[in-house]
């Protein structure tokens, strides 16, 4: 062939092919893939509500963030839900306090049992608040 000339079957792709998903090597991945999302990220982030505050967890691969905030402090909370968290009781959930623009707040994406959340937050700040009224009269 001369070195201009110009190939007359040039290259073409005639299928592809991929491990099986039926080979143990690839469930093995999958599960081990699956334990360390689980361990590294699902069970360390969550949000914690105690009878005087409200935390966040959220994790990175070596270390994380946490953001407490004390319930008296709580203003507001939001739910956020999408149309398949609404079939399946999930949604985005926005938790802020009163103050400065730098004041902390929580959000998490796809809270399971939202309504719950919300409503016992807003239980425990009556209960405190009524706990308080009785102890100063």
């Amino acid at each position: 062939m001369n070195a201009g000339s110009i190939e007359p079957n040039p290259e073409r792709e005639i299928g592809t092919w991929r491990r099986s998903m039926a080979s143990p090597g690839f469930w093995l991945r999958v599960i081990f893939t699956l334990t360390l999302y689980y361990w590294l990220f699902w069970e360390r982030n969550k949000i914690v509500l105690t009878n005087r505050r409200i935390t966040q967890y959220k994790p990175l691969l070596v270390g994380g963030d946490e953001v407490s905030i004390a319930l008296e402090n709580v203003t507001e909370v939001r739910l956020s839900t999408p149309p398949l968290g609404a079939l399946l009781n999930f949604a985005d959930v926005r938790i802020q306090t009163a103050g400065a623009s730098n004041a902390p707040e929580i959000f998490f994406h796809a809270v399971d049992r939202p309504a719950m959340l919300k409503e016992a937050i807003f239980r425990y700040q009556d209960s405190r608040r009524r706990t308080g009224a009785v102890n100063n009269g």
